[in-house]
């Protein structure tokens, strides 16, 4: 037996068990019951044992439970909750907005086991690496722990070390999660449209990233050329040989929270002037370097001096195609213009599965969006309420964003609340619509043009170049009798189903009055098998109840 397999098995059943009491208890019983979780075997054992109770009742506040929940189950969870406050399409602006304050504060670690991940990592011992390295945590988070420190050459740094053992546990709570979506599926086709096996497998692949150290070093580096001469931003230095997978150490940042008005006197600051300059770089970072900071909230962004900003924890980075650009330029342009059939184009652009949509009612519904609430919204200078309305407007059609817009979308309606915490008056409008102008402009930039032309002649060229190849291949297969065509039928196996439960009622009721008929040739003939002739009534009787349960149960009769 595979020992090692029985104990995962065992040890998920417990984790679930685990899962489905942190649901009930805050909350999320109707959840519980819908996807049939309280049916599973852990559940009904601990309910056997008195150790949660049956679901009942429902969340009265779904967000702030969910919260709650999430909390509780621990960091994996938590980082669910961060990456679905992203994903304004899948559960609405307000969910999103409890879920982005989710606490990622934890207990931290001993000292002595992060430093057995840090010396493991680097190769030396503490002392050797570092001329001083304070070993209280000055943040404690579910991934990992940040200390402050000074390298040999007496620069003043930040050392952020991953827990001990993290991955293993945020390894085993996905292959959890992807079971709960797939038995979700299953259990609730409500849920069909939101794709949550692929929700699942995306979040997989953010935080299997977010735990590589080394991929935020490269995208620090590049931040950091993005903006090598610029004065208003700053952004840290990397340090390769004090570095590696689970270990990042980078400049230290002598600032203040940018929602910390109280130090912007001493640092010459002015709040105006930075809510200005933190939405212009965010927009910058969008339409000209295709490379921006997916979570800018005002833990998040420092002010130095001199109104000069820095951006900390680059674990959420949003990258985009110069397509994309073109299309978040144009959505902007059509509600600008009053044209929904641009802004229509450019949202099918965003959406994942953009053929299954009714095209007609989406215009219409845009339309009227365009012509009564955008002019108001854009009037109140509010980007962030725009954004926030096109996303219910998606929801309402079941469309699902790609993953880099829902970040693109959040970056924008995150850096317009800091900036309105530093100015109230603050007016996004002005600073988004150059950029949005220039990207219009740039499309029919001769150069760009001929580029267009040159790639569109390249396409065709490579496709005359292979379609005799794959015409001929097809009829290679055909007279070999090796092409398959394979069809489906969306209601085949539902049919199917209901064709299957139906011949197993009547090979049933076949059985029973077989065995009445047998019964009755027994008690008719002298021969001494009255009694079995007896046994056979009664089994027959109870297949016939039994079969007549089925189905008043099944309400087709």
């Amino acid at each position: 037996m595979h020992y090692q397999t029985l104990g995962k098995r065992v040890g998920n059943a417990v984790r679930m068990a685990e899962v489905i009491q942190v649901l009930v208890r805050h909350g999320f019983a109707d959840l519980v019951r819908r996807i049939g979780l309280h049916e599973g075997l852990p559940a009904k054992l601990l309910r056997g044992l008195h150790i949660i109770e049956a679901p009942s009742g429902e969340p009265e506040t779904f967000a702030m439970r969910l919260r709650s929940a999430l909390t509780e189950l621990g960091p994996t969870f938590i980082k669910v909750g961060q990456f679905l406050s992203t994903r304004p399409d899948l559960v609405g602006q307000s969910t999103c907005r409890t879920l982005s304050h989710l606490q990622d504060r934890v207990e931290p670690e001993p000292f002595e086991e992060m430093e057995q991940v840090l010396e493991t990592e680097l190769g030396g011992s503490v002392g050797e690496l570092f001329a001083e390295f304070d070993r209280e945590p000055i943040a404690a988070a579910s991934l990992s722990q940040v200390y402050r420190a000074k390298l040999k050459e007496g620069v003043v740094v930040v050392v952020k070390v991953q827990r001990p053992d993290i991955e293993k546990v945020i390894e085993s709570d996905i292959n959890l999660i992807r079971r709960i979506a797939e038995w979700a599926v299953d259990h609730v086709s409500e849920l069909t449209w939101l794709d949550p096996v692929g929700t699942v497998e995306e979040f997989a692949r953010s935080i299997r990233r977010e735990l590589d150290f080394s991929v935020e070093a490269r995208l620090i580096e590049r931040f950091r050329e993005n903006y090598a001469g610029d004065s208003n931003v700053f952004i840290p230095r990397v340090y390769k040989q004090r570095s590696a997978r689970r270990v990042l150490t980078m400049d230290w940042i002598d600032g203040a929270r940018v929602d910390d008005l109280d130090e912007f006197p001493a640092r010459n600051c002015d709040p105006v002037t930075v809510a200005a300059i933190g939405c212009d770089t965010i927009c910058k970072q969008i339409f000209q370097f295709h490379l921006f900071h997916a979570d800018p909230h005002p833990g998040n962004v420092f002010v130095l001096r001199d109104n000069r900003i820095a951006f900390i924890d680059y674990g959420m980075v949003g990258h985009l195609e110069r397509p994309d650009v073109i299309a978040i330029a144009d959505l902007f342009r059509g509600i600008f213009d009053d044209d929904p059939e641009t802004c229509v184009q450019a949202m099918l652009t965003f959406t994942t599965a953009p053929d299954l949509v009714d095209r007609n009612a989406l215009v219409h519904e845009v339309a009227d969006f365009i012509a009564f609430e955008a002019q108001t919204v854009l009037g109140q200078a509010d980007i962030g309420r725009l954004i926030e309305q096109l996303t219910n407007i998606l929801r309402r059609n079941k469309i699902e964003l790609a993953p880099r817009f829902s970040l693109l979308l959040k970056a924008l309606a995150t850096i317009e609340s800091t900036g309105h915490h530093l100015n109230p008056k603050l007016n996004m409008t002005p600073i988004i619509q150059p950029y949005v102008e220039a990207v219009v402009k740039d499309r029919f930039n001769p150069k760009y043009l001929a580029s267009e032309v040159q790639n569109n002649m390249l396409a065709i060229m490579r496709l005359g170049r292979e379609l005799p190849r794959d015409v001929q291949q097809l009829l290679g297969m055909l007279r070999r009798g090796r092409l398959r065509i394979q069809l489906n039928h969306e209601g085949l196996n539902h049919l199917a189903a209901v064709t299957d439960r139906a011949s197993n009622r009547v090979t049933f009721g076949i059985i029973a009055g077989a065995i009445i008929v047998g019964s009755s040739l027994l008690l008719s003939a002298d021969i001494g098998l009255q009694p079995i002739g007896l046994a056979g009534y009664t089994i027959a009787g109870i297949l016939g109840v039994a079969l007549l349960i089925s189905i008043l149960r099944s309400k087709n009769y």
